[in-house]
């Protein structure tokens, strides 16, 4: 087996147990993002910028297979047991991530010099990445049970035990050594009979710098030859300070460029050619290692920082997360205890910096079983629906992420797809009318929906009279027990959710219709809302003329008010 072959990488993935579930992958839908405020979370969740995105698509593609998600849930509880180990992770990113800035810059290398000197800067940091994970890994090793730390440090072990590995660890820095030698270029000009330059060649390349001035001692003669100080000042290039200090790789590529235009600079740059080409011999042994591996587990590592991050604080303001069960797909059910939303506690976390948030979050139990899996939510306006409704997508998307979720227990029937139907804003340019556009994005919906997924519907067909949003929702409820989803829809018609039982002795199917309410309790200034969803039949007059009452505009308040506006007028 050759050297190459020896050292490709095989399929290490923190994400995927094997190649073909990474196959599987599913892009994120746009509308589950703006809905659940995904990309709001996967921001939270973030060490650094560069990883929002892949974070927001991990988060939005909903995996179903069982064997990923228990791979992911066995990385994250390592990360959660082992909280040394995850800071050790998150503080190698940076450095993993600069292999990304050297492979740019090698990519836009335009001469062999700066290619091989890219490449020798990659090697060097590959290494020192490689070996800094590999000995994070088996510091921490005994204490990590996910298969995925396992497979990885197997693999980092057999790279770093290659005796091509040892040797390029110890060759590269004698490499360095010798670039690092060649610090100046000695040029001689030829001069005209009236002192003018007319020519002028390179010299030497030196191991020394120059340093100047100091004409008076030099034109005497009192200085010796290899002071190497000038007879006038030196000129240094606004960059060279930085590059001193560890220059940008981009501030050193524009200087390149600049000094390329001049013919002295070019015939420099083929003598260097010529005084780099052992060195890149040298490298062309290594050429078997590529930092692909670490570049591609960077924004893994990042996923699983994050998450554990965001779960940990949560845990620390006294919210529970779990690892949910999973159940087979075909079952399709949700259990979940003490559910509640993660961006709701995320931005109360972000309000009240310190504290229990217990107080400040109400948690609600959730069913989508044979009782029901289509389910009619009514109650009084500001009455934490939509907030439940966005829980339970929440609740689909983190499972199937495969991270913890916000609940104190779950177990759930992965499901294929989040179909969202949340109230659009009627636009000037809207043609058919907001009613013509929410049809619209129900029809297709229910062209790519099946008895796998799950609907959730807020306040739709909301746009048109009362009498008109009664018959279309009832028709799309029919029509969501003939499919038989996971649905959950939030209105006002609470004459929708009393025919429940109408509907489910209308159509046949197995998913069941029932009628949820977000309750509200008597206390001692009337009802008040109490945010908890439970079964109950709708109760939709009860809670208007209390709400009316509250408000101060119940049929008798304004009677009153009339009554003693006429008695003011005389009338």
């Amino acid at each position: 087996m050759s050297p190459a072959s020896q050292s490709e990488p095989p399929n290490i993935s923190l994400l995927w147990p094997d190649s073909e579930s990474a196959g599987r992958a599913r892009t994120s839908d746009a509308a589950i993002s703006d809905d659940l405020r995904l990309k709001v979370i996967a921001d939270l969740m973030s060490p650094h910028v560069d990883y929002r995105r892949p974070i927001h698509n991990l988060l939005g593609a909903l995996q179903t297979d069982e064997a990923t998600l228990r791979y992911r849930g066995d990385v994250f509880d390592d990360c959660l047991a082992n909280p040394a180990f995850t800071a050790g992770l998150h503080d190698l990113l940076p450095q993993i991530r600069g292999l990304q800035n050297t492979v740019r810059d090698i990519r836009a290398r335009r001469n062999q010099v700066s290619l091989v000197l890219s490449r020798l800067t990659e090697l060097e940091n590959y290494i020192e990445c490689l070996c800094a994970l590999d000995a994070l890994l088996q510091t921490h090793l005994t204490a990590l049970s996910a298969a995925a730390w396992r497979r990885l440090a197997d693999e980092l072990q057999r790279i770093v035990n290659e005796p091509a590995f040892k040797q390029m660890a110890e060759e590269l820095p004698k490499l360095r050594a010798e670039i690092r030698q060649i610090v100046s270029v000695t040029i001689g000009v030829n001069l005209s009979p009236d002192l003018k330059p007319v020519a002028a060649t390179l010299l030497s390349l030196n191991k020394h710098r120059f340093r100047g001035p100091r004409f008076f001692r030099k034109f005497w003669g009192i200085d010796a030859e290899a002071d190497w100080r000038g007879i006038s000042a030196l000129r240094e290039s606004p960059a060279a300070g930085r590059y001193r200090n560890g220059s940008i790789l981009a501030e050193r590529r524009e200087m390149l460029d600049r000094l390329a235009s001049n013919v002295l600079f070019s015939d420099l740059g083929k003598v260097l050619d010529d005084v780099i080409q052992p060195i890149s011999r040298a490298l062309e042994r290594y050429t078997h290692f590529r930092s692909s591996l670490l570049r591609a587990l960077e924004p893994e590592i990042a996923f699983y920082v994050g998450g554990a991050k965001l779960i940990s604080g949560l845990r620390e303001r006294g919210l529970p997360l779990c690892r949910p069960e999973l159940i087979p797909a075909a079952e399709r059910r949700l259990e979940a205890r003490a559910l509640y939303n993660i961006d709701l506690a995320l931005r109360l976390s972000r309000q009240q910096p310190d504290g229990d948030l217990n107080d400040h979050i109400v948690c609600n139990d959730v069913a989508f079983d044979e009782r029901g899996r289509i389910h009619i939510l009514t109650g009084p306006n500001r009455g934490g629906k939509t907030t439940y409704i966005q829980a339970v997508g929440l609740l689909h998307a983190l499972a199937q992420a495969g991270m913890h979720v916000p609940a104190e227990s779950a177990a759930l029937s992965p499901v294929d797809g989040i179909y969202l139907h949340f109230p659009a804003e009627e636009k000037p340019n809207m043609e058919s009318g907001r009613l013509g556009e929410e049809a619209g994005r129900l029809r297709e919906i229910f062209r790519r929906a099946t008895r796998q997924s799950l609907l959730l519907l807020n306040e739709s067909l909301a746009s048109t009279s009362a009498t008109e949003s009664y018959f279309l929702a009832r028709d799309v409820v029919r029509c969501l027990r003939m499919l038989g989803a996971r649905a959950l829809f939030v209105t006002h018609l609470h004459e929708l959710a009393a025919d429940c039982e109408s509907i489910n002795s209308d159509v046949a199917g197995d998913s069941r219709v029932q009628s949820l309410i977000s309750e509200m309790e008597t206390g001692a200034d009337g009802l008040r809302r109490t945010y908890r969803v439970v079964p109950a039949a709708p109760r939709g007059q009860s809670y208007a003329r209390e709400i009316a009452r509250q408000y101060g505009i119940s049929f008798e308040q304004l009677g009153a008010l009339l009554a003693a506006g006429n008695k003011d007028r005389g009338d």
